[in-house]
């Protein structure tokens, strides 16, 4: 019996640090080999991190909500032979990464005392020299990856941990690494290919099929890193040989730009570079060049008439035509909406909603959270209206379990509030809204959407949803009939305010002034509810909005 002290891989596009979501099994569980022990989260992903053999956890290190660097020991496994465990020294990984399914990162097998035979779905095996690596798990019940772009060609000797192909699934975008220093001998997929988790994806020529490798560290310009700008800023790059330590989405933003990594002065934890950093680079850069001109002296320029207006922007002639591959989170949210319209028979009902008393009383809540650092929208409102709703009319919130063929109908209210995101329509959830007052939703809606737009969000975060809100009132359009957040049985669509004349009933008569107003309209799947149920619902949240002062009763 030995130890084995596992440590935090790097899990990708040069991730420097984890957060410790939840540890999946506790000191005395006996795990299987492949077996999930602890869901990680990186800037992009949540990953599940395997167990590399059978044996028993003898201790994990870290607590949840803990953040840890690569390279640290999170959990320690006694195994039943001779393990190739490691003492950790805060060294980085050691060569023999014990990782068969660690998200983005390489699987690899730990040697045995009785290797297994080879078979489809098993971990990348090093055999005479030659590893077949194969996709690797990217965690969170991913079964298939796109092969988005090679970032080494057949015939380059690559180093360890050094990134060799960029992969695609449904949610984020993950650089492969290479398990050990070699040569890329055989690609196995094409760009644009999706292959199921379990597919020989490369083929790697090893040192006499050795597992153990040279220490290397990343290249400072890795293949996913657009062009190097121009020469001028070359005082501020890195070691050639310095590994860049930097979150994903800094990594999308600089191979956006154009800008080399190696410039950007990180500010996160142990320098490591975040968006914010690559974009604030960049706007120093572009900046620089505009304050020559902006020196000269103001009375040195004779005085000019009026110069026409601009002419109107035109496309540069090699942007006629712009192909953009459809994959990844496009295609996901392609396939969502189309499975929801052609699974469920959407009724869309409309209902005009007068909301002057509820701009005034936001305007009084708005101040009100400003002293609590709290900013208050109307989507809190809307929310609360909803919830006291779908109480009402209850056969609105839930879902259909196809499974047993039963109307699943809640007791409670999860919101999923669709959000407008870089990485496409994101629907999070906010749990058990009818519980909650006005300013806890603003807080909790302020935090989530923070997370969701920084590509944080938690997978517990997307799940659990009973109704849904879509709102795009804050872009433009005065009408729209939403597509349903499939499973849920309906969704709201909100709209833009518009002030017009309206007729207001007054003890003297009628008069005519100026209102505002904004339309609601809910989709319903026809399955599981009648037009007449979402009549109804948009009826009682119209006279809760209209009279906001009813959604403290």
């Amino acid at each position: 019996m030995s130890n084995l002290e596992f440590k935090l891989p790097d899990i990708g596009e040069g991730v420097a640090e984890g957060e410790i979501v939840k540890w999946l099994v506790k000191a005395g569980d006996v795990v299987k080999e492949h077996q999930a022990v602890v869901e990680v989260m990186t800037d992009k992903a949540t990953v599940e991190i395997p167990a590399p053999a059978a044996g028993t956890i003898v201790e994990t290190r870290p607590k949840p909500g803990d953040v840890v660097p690569v390279g640290s020991v999170i959990f320690v496994l006694a195994t039943g032979g001779a393990a190739p465990a490691q003492k950790s020294h805060g060294a980085p990984i050691p060569a023999p990464m014990p990782a068969a399914k660690v998200g983005p990162a390489p699987a690899i097998s730990v040697p045995a005392p009785a290797p297994a035979a080879a078979h489809s779905h098993g971990p990348s095996k090093a055999v005479g020299g030659r590893l077949e690596f194969k996709l690797p798990d990217i965690g969170e019940g991913v079964a298939e990856g796109e092969i988005v772009k090679w970032l080494a060609s057949v015939g380059d000797s690559v180093k360890e941990h050094q990134a060799v192909v960029e992969v695609m699934t449904d949610k984020a975008t993950v650089e492969i690494p290479a398990p050990m220093a070699g040569k890329v001998l055989e690609q196995r997929a094409k760009a644009g290919d999706v292959v199921p988790v379990g597919s020989v994806i490369f083929v790697l020529e090893t040192a006499g099929g050795a597992v153990a490798a040279p220490a290397a560290t990343v290249p400072a310009a890795p293949a996913a890193v657009a062009a190097p700008v121009a020469a001028a800023a070359a005082p501020a790059k890195r070691a050639a040989d310095e590994k860049i330590l930097a979150v994903p989405s800094a990594r999308r933003v600089a191979r956006e730009l154009g800008i080399e990594l190696g410039e950007v002065a990180g500010s996160g934890r142990h320098g490591v570079v975040r968006r914010a950093d690559v974009e604030a680079f960049a706007k120093s850069r572009t900046a620089a060049p505009a304050a020559t001109p902006a020196a000269k002296p103001a009375a040195a320029a004779p005085a000019q008439p009026a110069k026409p207006a601009a002419a109107p922007v035109s496309f540069a002639p090699q942007e006629r035509e712009t192909r953009i591959p459809f994959r990844g989170v496009r295609r996901k949210i392609s396939e969502a909406m189309v499975r929801s319209k052609f699974t469920a028979p959407h009724f869309t009902v409309v209902e005009e909603v007068d909301v002057t008393e509820l701009v005034r009383l936001r305007e009084t809540a708005k101040a009100m959270g400003a002293e609590s650092g709290i900013k208050v929208t109307f989507m809190p409102f809307i929310m609360k209206a909803c919830a006291l709703g779908l109480a009402k009319y209850p056969m609105l919130n839930g879902h259909l379990d196809e499974a047993t063929q039963e109307i699943v109908r809640c007791g409670y209210v999860n919101l999923g509030i669709a959000m407008d995101t870089d990485n496409g329509l994101i629907v999070p959830v906010v749990k058990e809204v009818q519980s909650k007052g006005i300013l806890q939703l603003a807080q909790e809606l302020n935090e989530l959407a923070e997370r969701t737009k920084a590509g944080k969000v938690k997978p517990d975060d997307l799940k659990g949803s009973t109704f849904s809100i879509t709102n795009a009132g804050n872009i433009g359009g005065i009408l729209a009939t939403p597509i349903i957040n499939f499973p849920d049985i309906a969704i709201m669509g909100v709209h833009r305010i518009v002030k017009r004349p309206g007729v207001v009933e007054t003890p003297q008569g009628d008069k005519i002034e100026v209102r505002q107003y904004m339309n609601f309209s809910a989709s319903v799947d026809h399955r599981l509810a009648d037009g007449a149920d979402g009549a109804r619902f948009l009826v009682h949240v119209k006279r809760l909005l209209e009279n906001p002062g009813l959604l403290a009763l």
